[in-house]
C-alpha cells in the first residue's frame, strides 16, 4: 500500500465516524446527562465494537455476511430491536422526567410563616440518576455499535475499495492501528465535549427534552433498519 491509499482509507474512515449516528448519540447522551466517566466508557465500548468490525473486515468475514441475505437480515433485525429498545427507554425516561413534581425548596413553608428554616443538605442533581454504571456504559456503547447493521456495508466498501487483497501483514497491522487510534481519539473527544460543564448543565436543565429527542431518533434509526431488512 502506498501513501495515497492510506490517506484515502483515513479520509473515508473519518467521514464515516464523524457523521452523526447511534454511536455519537449514545456517547453524548451518557456524557451530558450522566458523567464524563460514563461518556468515556461508552466511547471505549463503541470502539471495541468497531475493533470487532475491523477485525472481521480484515479477515473477510464481513464480505461473507454481506453476500448472505439471510445473515444480513438477521443482523439488521437484531440491531433494529436493540435501537428500538433504546428509543422506548429514552421516551419513557423523558416522559417520567416531565411528569415528576418539581422539588420544593427546603423550609419554604416555614419561611412563609416567618420562621427560620433549619439547614438542609443540598438536593442531589436529578440528572445523576441518569448516569449508567461503568459496566452498563461500556456495554451500551459496545452493543449500540454492533447493532448498526449498516456497518457491514460501510466496512465492506471501505476495505474492498482501498485495501488491496494482497496486502502484507505489516500493512494490514498498520491499517488496524491507524483506524483504531483515530476512532478512539474521535469518540473520546465526543465524550469529553459532551461532558464540559457549561454544555452538560444546559443538557441537564432540559433533560426531559433531551431524553425524548434521543429516544425518537433511536426509534427512527430502528425503523430504518427494519425497512431495509424487508
Amino acid at each position: 500500500m502506498d501513501a495515497s491509499q492510506y490517506l484515502a482509507l483515513l479520509g473515508l474512515w473519518i467521514a464515516g465516524i464523524v457523521a452523526p449516528g447511534p454511536d455519537v448519540l449514545v456517547i453524548l447522551r451518557n456524557s451530558s446527562l450522566g458523567s464524563r466517566t460514563a461518556g468515556v466508557l461508552t466511547a471505549l465500548g463503541v470502539m471495541t465494537g468497531n475493533l470487532v468490525w475491523i477485525t472481521l473486515s480484515l479477515t473477510g468475514v464481513t464480505v461473507l455476511i454481506g453476500q448472505a441475505d439471510t445473515a444480513q437480515r438477521i443482523v439488521q433485525v437484531a440491531g433494529a430491536l436493540f435501537l428500538g429498545w433504546l428509543g422506548v427507554g429514552g421516551i419513557r425516561a423523558g416522559l417520567a422526567a416531565r411528569t415528576a413534581p418539581a422539588p420544593v425548596p427546603a423550609g419554604a413553608g416555614l419561611a412563609a410563616q416567618g420562621a427560620e428554616a433549619p439547614p438542609r443538605p443540598a438536593a442531589p442533581d436529578r440528572a445523576a440518576g441518569r448516569a449508567p454504571g461503568p459496566a452498563r456504559a461500556f456495554v451500551l456503547g459496545l452493543v449500540t455499535n454492533l447493532s448498526n447493521a449498516k456497518a457491514i456495508v460501510f466496512f465492506v466498501a471501505l476495505f474492498a475499495n482501498v485495501v488491496p487483497a494482497g496486502a502484507r501483514w505489516w500493512e494490514t497491522a498498520l491499517v488496524f492501528v491507524l483506524l483504531v487510534g483515530v476512532g478512539l481519539a474521535w469518540f473520546t473527544a465526543v465524550a469529553w465535549v459532551g461532558s464540559v460543564e457549561r454544555l452538560a448543565a444546559g443538557f441537564r436543565r432540559h433533560g426531559a427534552a433531551v431524553e425524548l429527542v434521543a429516544g425518537a431518533l433511536f426509534l427512527v434509526l430502528a425503523l430504518g433498519l427494519l425497512l431495509a431488512a424487508l
